[in-house]
């Protein structure tokens, strides 16, 4: 579903620019695949301490400096699902069957380094790893079937029939799954706080992000955005976000503390 991340951004600019004024908004430069030279499709992005882009692909981890770019293929050389970078600059990265992360050796070139061989061996055929968390000095990765935490260089598995989601605001770790519905992660356990049937049929979280010091904003497909605030989930309406909301919201983004994309 990442893949069309970008629709949904295309989609919010068409319905707000009904005018044809220009003046102060930035511009626009697009890269065919024929220049960054890599797969056509980018599956995730996130950009680093010193501006640096790296983009999921699927041909593996492409970086792009604002003149060149890139590309750092995965061992296995499958598709890269998702990307981000913790504060000590390692640039976690999610395969197919693989999961790592690159850091830069003596001379500055990043290098690829698995975390596969921490994972037990029953677990280690996970397919696609689609989003990736780095929170607190520890970082977690999502796959279909399990989330596996990474902390003090140890891997714990967290197994679901279908995990559908996993995302963090700046205080709250929060995932769907298929059966449990909506649940927070705290002190090591995954708590539900909005079951199956409280919600409506085919809910699917696309995105979750901080909605004051004690709410959080959720964004949802096809049923638009909720707020959990005081352990209730509520709709969170109006008639701008109705309208956004017919297209399909795939995801959301802060854009600065009065703006969210």
């Amino acid at each position: 579903m990442k893949q069309t991340i970008a629709l949904s951004f295309i989609l919010l600019i068409s319905v707000g620019a009904t005018a044809q004024n220009t003046i102060g908004l930035p511009e626009i430069v697009s890269y065919p695949k024929q220049v960054y030279k890599a797969g056509t499709q980018n599956w995730d992005i996130c950009q680093d301490k010193g501006g640096l882009l790296y983009f999921a692909n699927n041909e593996g981890l492409l970086s792009f400096d604002g003149n060149y770019w890139k590309l750092y293929p995965l061992p296995n050389k499958t598709i890269v699902r998702s990307v981000a970078i913790a504060d000590d600059n390692k640039i976690y990265v999610g395969g197919q069957d693989e999961m790592g992360y690159f850091s830069p050796d003596t001379t500055g070139t990043l290098k690829y380094h698995t975390l596969k061989n921490l994972i037990p061996e029953k677990n280690r055929s996970f397919a696609d790893v689609w989003d990736i968390v780095c929170s607190e000095n520890q970082v977690l990765f999502r796959s279909k079937e399990q989330i596996l935490q990474l902390s003090d260089n140890r891997i714990t598995i967290y197994p679901a029939d279908n995990w559908l989601f996993m995302g963090a605001t700046t205080h709250s770790l929060i995932a769907q799954d298929y059966n449990k519905g909506i649940l927070l992660f705290k002190n090591g356990m995954w708590t539900p706080i909005a079951t199956t049937n409280a919600m409506p049929a085919d809910f699917l979280i696309t995105a979750v992000l901080d909605a004051g010091k004690d709410s959080i904003l959720i964004t949802s497909l096809k049923h638009g955005v909720y707020l959990y605030c005081n352990n209730k989930l509520t709709p969170f309406q109006s008639p701008d976000l109705t309208t956004i909301a017919d297209y399909n919201i795939y995801n959301a983004s802060v854009i600065d503390n009065g703006h969210i994309a």
